[in-house]
């Protein structure tokens, strides 16, 4: 029978006997780690017989077992060492001796030891945001359960792509995805993948991290994806901008909420992040608006709104979407600002109505009533 402690004896050991044990900041959790860095329920043991198996529960932090992050469920053994956030635990049998003394090899004999994957994903982006997976040999990452690394969400494909160890070497495969792989920002179909690359399937996105190499600086082979859209999205270049990031066509955001003041943005870049961001064309005050909230892309079927997460969402015409394709004279709900969004013509359009203060519209009453007493009052008289 197995135990369970923490490494610096904080705690006495606990029996692993029950069927399942919570760990977690929760003070009803079985193990309690009272870190910042630890969710109220971080993680969870289920024994059954003389099987432990760990599973993380925590959607935004990793679960480290001797150091290597696990993505989904880990078996776990004698001596294991689970880490969550800054706390250590082991995992002990009475009964059996923490390690086996090592033998010294003769040089001329071969020893065949468990390789270890230098290269990891770590999730920049919500639901897994923080979370570090260890790639090994061949891997994949889509929506469907049976994927090595879930990411359930709607644009994900079930399996959206492949990864591949060959020689030491880290490459990823789209897996005929509908929305697309990218590697800083490019569309490819196949690609090597170096040490601090982003790799984003649609709008989630992974730090790429592995051995960094003096043959960084070398050229890559990229097989690009085939654009069939490519006159559509073809971009004007000048002699100083042979890749530009100018939009194509013109269009227009208009401010239309309550207290409007008129204020016009033009879209003019194909990627345009409505936020906090300092020194952004499209930034707001509105402190309901949090950072690398909303932002619009320019694609092949028009611009795209999308969500990037946060929690008070994004709505299209009164209805909560999290990306949606935006035609002419849409409205985009970002917190407190109502946008409506101008997809034709070269001008933009006058949406905004001035308010006329009470005390004017009282003034104009009073006025029209004198002036209407004046004329009863001539007609009585007889002079009209």
């Amino acid at each position: 029978m197995l135990k369970i402690q923490f490494k610096d004896r904080r705690k006495p050991a606990m029996w692993l006997v029950d069927s399942s044990i919570k760990l977690g900041s929760n003070s009803q959790c079985d193990i309690v780690v009272d870190e910042s860095q630890v969710d109220a329920i971080h993680c969870q043991l289920d024994i059954e017989q003389s099987e432990i198996t760990l599973t993380n529960l925590s959607a935004h932090k990793s679960v480290f077992i001797n150091e290597i992050p696990v993505v989904k469920t880990h078996k776990l053994e004698a001596w294991d060492v689970i880490r969550i956030g800054q706390s250590e635990l082991e995992i002990i049998d009475p009964l059996k001796e923490r390690s086996t003394p090592l033998v010294k090899t003769p040089a001329n004999k071969t020893v065949i030891r468990p390789a270890i994957s230098n290269w990891m994903l770590k999730a920049n982006s919500a639901p897994l945001t923080g979370q570090f997976f260890q790639i090994n040999h061949a891997f994949t990452i889509g929506r469907d359960e049976s994927a090595d690394i879930v990411v359930p969400l709607s644009f994900i494909s079930r399996v959206h792509l492949k990864l591949a160890i060959k020689k030491d070497k880290l490459y990823v495969e789209d897996a005929n995805s509908s929305n697309g792989t990218f590697v800083n920002d490019e569309g490819v179909k196949s690609c090597e993948l170096r040490n601090n690359d982003e790799l984003r399937l649609d709008e989630f996105s992974f730090l790429v991290i592995g051995p960094e190499t003096a043959k960084e600086s070398r050229p890559r082979t990229v097989v690009r994806e085939k654009k069939d859209v490519a006159k559509k999205l073809k971009k004007t270049t000048t002699k100083s901008q042979t890749n530009s990031t100018l939009a194509t066509e013109k269009s227009f955001l208009h401010d239309v909420s309550k207290n409007s003041t008129g204020k016009v943005y033009e879209i003019v870049s194909t990627k345009n992040h409505l936020s906090k961001m300092l020194g952004h064309h499209l930034s707001t005050s509105e402190q309901s608006v949090s950072a690398r909230h909303v932002y619009l892309s320019e694609t092949p079927l028009g611009w795209e709104v999308v969500n990037n997460g946060a929690a008070d969402g994004l709505l299209i015409n009164g209805k909560m979407q999290i990306k949606a394709i935006l035609s002419d004279e849409d409205e985009i709900t970002v917190g407190g600002t109502l946008l409506k969004f101008q997809a034709i013509g070269d001008v933009p359009r006058s949406y905004f109505k001035p308010k006329h203060s009470k005390s004017s519209f009282t003034t104009s009453i009073w006025f029209v009533l004198v002036i209407g007493a004046g004329i009863a009052a001539a007609y009585y008289q007889g002079w009209l």
